[in-house]
């Protein structure tokens, strides 16, 4: 049986036992798909990336992202995660200011900050958003997250699919005090409809 080394990492946090979860393995030539979704299953974590040469120019590697069910053609802590694992493992240039993963949606950069030979801080660009259909059916949309029709900002507030890699359904609300109960999870919600938006009017 191979042996595959990985690294477990808790990113958005410099503090063990917090921020996300993040299973690293830099080393994945030869494991095909099947299997990579296999070990992102057994793993149990949010994401776990598999790490290959790269393949297109200008690319510092190609990067596969998995979550336990699937694999997601990009994702932010994922991304800056395996920035870390990699230069942790010596795997990237030392005062560089900048990475290029190449991701399920095409080359990534990453800008970085450094501390002598060790990573600070990291950030990707991710693509401009798209913004895909309107959902118009609020009784449905509601009833899925356990709040009334009544509850939808509405206006210029569209419920709709958008986009920076990853599609999500965006429902703004009139308040940002909802208690959200849909699906049996019990959480406050608490963003304000605008900022779903980025604008106020």
């Amino acid at each position: 049986m191979s042996v595959l080394r990985y690294i477990r990492l808790d990113v958005f946090s410099n503090q063990p036992f917090t921020g996300i979860q993040l299973g690293v393995f830099p080393d994945a030539a030869g494991i095909d798909e099947r299997r990579m979704q296999q070990i992102a299953n057994e793993m149990a974590l949010p994401e776990t990336t598999f790490v290959f040469p790269p393949e297109a120019p200008e690319t510092d590697a190609r990067v596969r992202i998995f979550t336990p069910s699937r694999e997601l053609p990009m994702a932010g802590s994922p991304t800056i995660g395996t920035i870390f694992a990699l230069a942790g493992a010596g795997r990237l240039c030392t005062g560089a200011d900048k990475a290029v993963l190449g991701l399920g949606i095409g080359p990534t950069t990453v800008g970085l900050e450094w501390d002598q030979n060790a990573l600070r801080f990291a950030w990707m660009t991710q693509p401009i958003p798209t913004f895909g259909p309107v959902v118009t059916d609020s009784v449905a949309v509601t009833a899925a997250i356990g709040v009334q029709p009544c509850d939808l900002a509405g206006g210029n507030l569209p419920v709709q699919v958008a986009s920076s890699g990853v599609p999500f359904l965006y429902v703004p609300l009139r308040s940002s005090e909802f208690h959200f109960s849909g699906n049996g999870v019990n959480q406050d919600l608490r963003i304000p409809a605008w900022q779903l938006y980025g604008r106020k009017d």
